[in-house]
């Protein structure tokens, strides 16, 4: 069977429509004022991982919103070529050992959709890096069938994975279908409330987060300095006028 450049063309904007669809109900269970996909300025960049030919990213560009998608393969051979080339930043990248060139707080939302990735390997080390990606007040929108499916091997994925973000002091911002959105907490207070000994700790202090040139990945929470937490509640006191 040959594959020619016009097929994928044809079969990736198929994929597109249809996932158009998707991506305007996983938005429409944040409720945002007035189904504002952007929140009114509030939600600005995205992180996409397992981005399959960058619909997500597309699908947000005309609501202002930047994504950079992350495909760890390539399974379509043209896939980030053709993301590239309608304007959508994309690339190649592993969610191994490394941090991801990211500095910490760079994303307001990160998305993994028909999420193969197991989030639960090295104590959670891959949760925790999206962790230390996502801003304050971040959302992670996870659809999986661990989500909702009912046999043994699903329930007990999603009970350990709604077990780690508990201690990493996630909440459930909304859950339909085969689709969840965890939001991070916007202080440190829950951090302190946790029990002594809690998983995954907190990362020590002297800890960059933002160091990511050939740094390795860390099972820890990255705690918010006072001068973000300051900076934090300016920004959302003049969002609520």
């Amino acid at each position: 069977m040959i594959f020619f450049a016009s097929d994928f063309i044809h079969l990736a904007f198929q994929t597109i429509l249809v996932f158009n669809i998707i991506y305007l109900s996983h938005w429409q269970m944040l409720n945002f004022s007035n189904n504002i996909l952007n929140n009114e300025g509030r939600l600005r960049t995205v992180l996409d991982v397992g981005c399959g030919v960058a619909s997500f990213g597309g699908y947000l560009l005309s609501s202002d919103i930047i994504s950079m998608s992350l495909a760890p393969n390539d399974v379509h051979q043209n896939q980030i070529q053709f993301a590239l080339e309608r304007g959508i930043p994309a690339y190649l990248g592993v969610l191994g050992t490394k941090r991801l060139p990211y500095p910490s707080r760079s994303f307001e939302f990160a998305h993994c959709s028909r999420c193969r990735i197991d989030w639960l390997q090295r104590d959670g080390i891959l949760l925790l890096e999206l962790d230390r990606l996502l801003r304050p007040g971040g959302y992670f929108a996870y659809s999986s069938p661990e989500a909702y499916a009912q046999d043994e091997e699903d329930l007990r994925i999603w009970r350990e994975m709604s077990a780690l973000v508990e201690r990493m002091c996630w909440k459930i911002a909304a859950k339909k279908n085969q689709t969840v959105i965890w939001v991070k907490p916007l202080t440190n207070d829950c951090y302190k409330e946790r029990e002594p000994g809690t998983q995954p700790p907190l990362c020590k202090s002297d800890d960059d987060p933002d160091a990511v040139w050939g740094v390795p990945m860390k099972a820890c929470i990255t705690p918010y300095s006072d001068r973000e937490y300051c900076i934090l509640l300016i920004f959302f006191e003049d969002f609520q006028y």
